[in-house]
């Protein structure tokens, strides 16, 4: 028969409150999230105070205002004006060509078919039936639309967007158009030899043309009238060496300070002050908390890295050597997770440039020596190898291992051929030239 009892037991548990959470989430936030996050915070919980921060603007000349008899300057006269899309582009160029009026209005129209990259993306036969012309009519508006800059736009094809470019460049290479018009598919890969003997023409020719070809831009209208803002990296710690002193400093210009607003802490002492609002208080103070935690967290991490990759201040990315988390975490007494976290989306301005600090975390290589070289090290090297060989005699993967292996760095060729894929770097077969 079954019954039912009180069992009474203690039981250790691991259990994260809302404000350690809270300060997990803050320490994996970059400073521009970081900034997003407080101002949302303080546009929610009217306790927490963003600190105006007064910034020096320099005096400008006043600007004299005449006919108004004022001297006062006016900062919107320096905006700059939206630019003009890829439409208007060409139908500017369009507008001030001596053309039928007929010939214009078609051109304008696929002037408005034309995509971001700059081919047309409608059917010719389709436009003749929505506009009602013939497709005479819209072969002449159609060559108006090519014969306008950037050369290849208005093309319907890669093939025929490379000729478009040929036929305008007084110096393009002999063979290119019959390269392209015997087919693309027969490029990639390239091999002088074949598309020599397919052409009738010697392998330097054939070379030299494939050369050319590389060179044009399929894709001619992509910087014009692009809707994508620009991505800037703002980094989160600036590194220098002054007087052969590493001195490290977190970048907090763009991240609001936030404090408790005053006139609600006097009010929170009064004893009858309403619950809900003493937990917006603990919330806010919670948050500050939070924010001064990230700091510290992240000094003594960045600390730690530069500390072990000492080299690098002097060599740069060469002398990174392999490091992982791990070792950071028991050298600052932090779990590894909080020092994955630290991690996490954050920059670092160098004198060698703006890096991710999980760039300084790599896999190590073993080495001849018995110490370790870091992964990016290692791609570094098989770079500079690559750049030394001869155009016509290219080092394959096995080759690149066997001149690594007398350096003393130990590799495959398969983890060779992997590395240079990495690198973006073609095989050797691609990378043969002759001539």
């Amino acid at each position: 028969m079954l019954g039912m009892q009180l069992v009474q037991e203690q039981r250790v548990r691991l259990s994260i409150t809302p404000e350690m959470k809270q300060s997990i989430h803050v320490l994996t936030l970059s400073s521009q999230d970081l900034a997003r996050y407080l101002q949302d915070a303080a546009a929610d919980n009217p306790v927490l105070e963003i600190e105006e921060t007064t910034a020096r603007v320099a005096r400008l000349p006043a600007r004299q205002n005449h006919g108004r008899g004022g001297s006062l300057y006016d900062p919107f006269l320096r905006i700059k004006g939206a630019e003009p899309t890829l439409e208007q582009w060409l139908a500017s160029q369009i507008r001030v060509l001596a053309l039928p009026s007929q010939r214009r209005a078609i051109a304008i129209y696929l002037a408005g078919c034309v995509n971001e990259d700059g081919y047309l993306t409608v059917d010719l036969t389709e436009v003749t039936s929505l506009i009602g012309i013939s497709m005479n009519e819209a072969m002449a508006g159609l060559d108006v639309l090519q014969s306008l800059e950037p050369a290849g736009v208005g093309a319907r094809s890669l093939c025929e967007c490379l000729l478009l470019q040929m036929k305008r460049d007084p110096a393009a290479a002999p063979f290119a158009e019959q390269m392209v018009e015997a087919g693309l598919e027969a490029l990639v890969p390239f091999h002088p030899g074949r598309a020599g003997a397919r052409l009738a023409i010697t392998s330097q020719q054939a070379q030299k043309a494939y050369d050319y070809i590389s060179s044009l831009n399929p894709k001619p209208c992509r910087s014009i009238g692009s809707k994508e803002s620009p991505h800037y990296i703002i980094p989160d710690v600036a590194v220098a060496v002054r007087n052969g002193v590493t001195c490290i400093r977190l970048c907090s210009a763009g991240i609001p300070r936030v404090s408790i607003n005053e006139e609600y802490a006097h009010w929170f002492r009064d004893p009858s002050t309403d619950e809900s609002w003493l937990a917006r208080t603990a919330e806010a103070r919670a948050i500050i908390r939070s924010v001064y935690l990230r700091r510290g967290t992240l000094m003594r991490v960045v600390a730690a890295v530069l500390e072990e990759q000492e080299r690098f201040m002097s060599e740069g990315p060469s002398g990174l050597k392999s490091l992982s988390m791990a070792a950071v975490a028991d050298k600052i007494g932090m779990h590894e997770s909080t020092v994955s976290r630290a991690v996490h989306g954050k920059y670092v301005q160098t004198p060698h440039g703006v890096l991710e600090l999980k760039a300084f975390f790599t896999s190590g290589i073993a080495t001849t020596q018995g110490d370790q070289m870091s992964a990016s090290a290692v791609k570094l090297r098989l770079k500079a190898l690559i750049a030394t060989e001869r155009a016509d005699r290219p080092f394959s993967d096995s080759a690149l291992a066997t001149l690594l292996q007398k350096e003393g760095i130990i590799l495959s060729r398969r983890t060779v051929a992997k590395y240079r894929e990495e690198l973006q770097i073609l095989s050797s077969l691609e990378r043969k030239r002759w001539g």
